[in-house]
């Protein structure tokens, strides 16, 4: 149809739309399509018209002559009224018009609220077919306004897939907002696992592999859990930690692999995973309990020292069975673990433990562990054998002493002075300084005067420490330890 041909001019066609019924109306507007360019200016002076429906029309109108309509449209994206803005905002999205990127970006800030989530919407609709609108929106990022900063975010995610190169590129070349892009990866990068992953298995910059983990672990996609546990022997403490972190976030599935590469010795097992096996107990703690019988030392002690970290009930009665172990390092670990637990239960090993003379090394782990669960009426009982119990058990009864202050303590202490035996006498002197009173400090004093340097220093030293204790305590004592010695 020419214009020759229409019975209607754009003036009587625009009247026909403001006065006339809905039939009309809609006739109207299929009539003005006709005059293309020249119908362009009259149609968007009726984006603020208050009829919604007539509105609406007019965005159908518009989108019916995209190829006249943008230039037009963009313009309008300034204009001074709000519902003009919004109404061409909403066009250009529907036409997905990409020359209109750079003019709807700035609505993002727009004191209109509707604007703004229009300008949004459009944009999500351009960026979906248009690369350089996705890196316009990915700019909007390093906004100084906050809004426009979370609307992108919103925009990124909401157009999905075809923003995950950009991003990631945009992630591996710069440091700069890195949280918000891993954020927003993190909603749309499943179905490109494959690209992290070799990623992950390529990458030699420890910035960029740590965003690569960092990714993988918000992900948590358990295919790259396999990948992920060899990094946490990598050389870089920031990769360890930041693996660590990736697989708490990939969940329970992450125990049975990494327990498997551990027992199998592709890995090394290290105290960084401790948050791992705490976080996820249920599971981790059946892991460690059957790596104590391992036939590798190192991973028995290993797993006994995780154990008493994680402190779970679980464990008690197989660090008890260890303490008869015939290696005296994991018995060791297994005291030391114990305890982390306060039960009645590891008294009795404990003590035959302490008692025992040929366990020949026992150190302060085991006795401290058993101060803690018992009473002070049990642990002088103990202490009574000292008289007859053999060298090596005098010395841990006089370290057992010192947890337990009191006359007969001190007693024993002041007596294990007198034994022929260096460690003896260095045992009683550090008992005798924890204790703090007059009586100890005269032993102390007394035991400064010694033919063997080793036990003068060590009493010279315990003095002063026991008088300083004292003196920020306001507790009057020795007037000045420099001019006694």
């Amino acid at each position: 149809m020419t214009k020759s041909d229409q019975t209607h001019t754009i003036e009587q066609i625009m009247e026909r739309i403001q006065t006339g019924d809905d039939i009309i109306r809609n006739k109207a507007f299929e009539e003005i399509i006709q005059y293309g360019e020249d119908a362009i200016v009259p149609l968007i002076t009726l984006l603020s018209h208050p009829d919604e429906q007539v509105r609406d029309s007019v965005i159908w109108a518009l989108c019916e002559m995209k190829e006249y309509a943008g230039e037009a449209l963009i313009q309008e994206l300034s204009n001074k009224n709000p519902l003009i803005r919004e109404s061409a905002a909403f066009c250009l999205g529907i036409c997905k018009n990409p020359h209109a990127t750079k003019a709807l970006i700035p609505l993002l800030k727009d004191e209109n609220q509707k604007v703004r989530e229009t300008a949004a919407w459009s944009l999500v609709k351009i960026g979906y077919d248009d690369p350089e609108t996705i890196q316009e929106i990915v700019n909007c990022l390093y906004d100084d306004s906050i809004l426009v900063k979370d609307i992108a975010k919103w925009i990124l995610e909401h157009i999905g897939e075809p923003a995950f190169e950009p991003l990631l590129e945009q992630l591996i070349q710069s440091s700069r907002n890195s949280d918000d892009i891993i954020s927003i990866l993190a909603k749309i990068a499943s179905p490109n696992i494959d690209v992290l992953i070799h990623l992950l298995t390529t990458t030699r910059d420890i910035q960029q592999l740590t965003y690569i983990i960092q990714l993988l672990g918000q992900l948590r996609e358990p295919d790259a859990i396999h990948h992920l546990i060899p990094l946490v022997n990598h050389s870089n403490r920031q990769i360890i930690t930041t693996t660590i972190e990736a697989l708490i976030n990939i969940g329970e599935l992450t125990i049975e692999p990494l327990f498997e590469k551990i027992n199998d010795e592709s890995i090394f097992p290290i105290n960084e995973m401790m948050p791992l096996f705490i976080r996820f107990k249920k599971f981790s703690v059946p892991k460690l309990i059957e790596m104590m019988q391992s036939q590798n030392l190192s991973l028995r002690i290993f797993a006994a020292r995780s154990l008493g970290v994680i402190e779970d009930k679980r464990a008690i009665e197989h660090l008890i069975q260890g303490l008869s172990d015939s290696n005296p390092q994991f018995v060791e670990a297994c005291a030391r673990a114990l305890g982390a637990f306060t039960n009645r239960l590891i008294i009795k090993p404990l003590t035959d433990l302490i008692m025992n003379e040929n366990y020949s090394i026992i150190k302060t782990s085991a006795i401290h562990t058993l101060s803690k669960n018992i009473d002070s009426n049990t642990a002088h009982r103990l202490l009574e054998s000292f008289n007859e119990a053999p060298l090596i058990v005098k010395k841990r009864l006089i370290q057992l002493a010192s947890y337990f202050p009191s006359e007969e303590s001190e007693n024993l202490l002041q007596h294990a002075l007198s034994i022929d035996d260096e460690d003896c006498k260095m045992l009683a002197i550090q008992g005798l300084k924890h204790i703090g009173t007059e009586k100890s400090i005269d032993c102390v004093r007394a035991a400064i005067i010694n033919e063997n340097p080793f036990i003068s220093d060590e009493a010279r030293t315990a003095l002063k420490e026991i008088i300083e204790r004292k003196q920020r305590g306001n507790i009057k004592t020795l007037d000045n330890y420099d001019d006694f010695v």
